[in-house]
């Protein structure tokens, strides 16, 4: 789904015809599913021309996606005010922290219920699988990455060992709680989320220290 930069000078109108469809997409997807709901009705929900929606979407599967990325992604200056604060603690700390918010973003009602719509119609649209994956853990395994990009800790890392590394710390957050939660059962409660995502910072902690080790063996041998 298409952004436009802050220079723009319709960037204002834009965003709020954006969240304004992003609005729209994600009632219809809920109320409808995914084969129930229609271009045509997701302009009318948002109150847009169906031109003004192609202008911010290309296709029903890019506003799907946009959505699901949106259940993930710090979308509001709020959290993205936090996610700037959570960037300036020790590193430890700032892993337990993200790793609370990836549990509770993968966990959250809306998150679940938009779960629940690709596995009721992936047999129709095996695309949607692969659109959720993306969405859902490729947007928190990007956010890794870039965190482990900015902080000093790990910033040495080559971009396919920060890429591993994103991969393991998610890995460790996602347990047998999130079968229940889909299936309508209560999951795991907030002193059991802090000690998981303790322990995915105590393996990512030991990985970083093994890849930095390997590099800089790598370094000397060929230097």
């Amino acid at each position: 789904m298409k952004d436009w930069p802050a220079e723009h000078p319709k960037a204002k109108l834009m965003a709020r015809k954006r969240a304004q469809i992003l609005a729209a997409a994600r009632d219809a997807f809920l109320r409808l599913g995914y084969e129930g709901s229609s271009m045509e009705a997701i302009a009318a929900g948002a109150d847009v021309s169906i031109m003004t929606l192609y202008r911010h979407a290309e296709s029903k599967d890019d506003l799907f996606a946009a959505v699901i990325a949106s259940a993930c992604d710090p979308n509001d200056p709020a959290e993205q005010a936090e996610f700037t604060r959570l960037m300036t603690k020790p590193f430890g700390e700032m892993l337990v922290a993200l790793g609370m918010i990836s549990q509770h973003r993968l966990a959250a009602p809306e998150t679940v219920a938009l779960m629940r719509v690709v596995m009721s119609e992936t047999a129709r649209f095996p695309e949607l699988g692969d659109l959720a994956y993306r969405g859902f853990v490729g947007n928190l395994e990007q956010m890794m990455v870039a965190v482990f990009g900015q902080r000093e800790e790990s910033a040495a890392l080559s971009l396919p060992a920060r890429r591993r590394l994103a991969s393991l710390f998610l890995d460790r957050l996602v347990g047998a709680d999130m079968l229940r939660i889909l299936l309508g059962l209560s999951g795991i409660s907030p002193h059991e989320q802090k000690q998981r995502a303790e322990r995915a910072r105590d393996e990512t902690l030991k990985a970083i220290e093994s890849e930095l080790a390997s590099a800089n063996a790598d370094g000397r041998r060929t230097g």
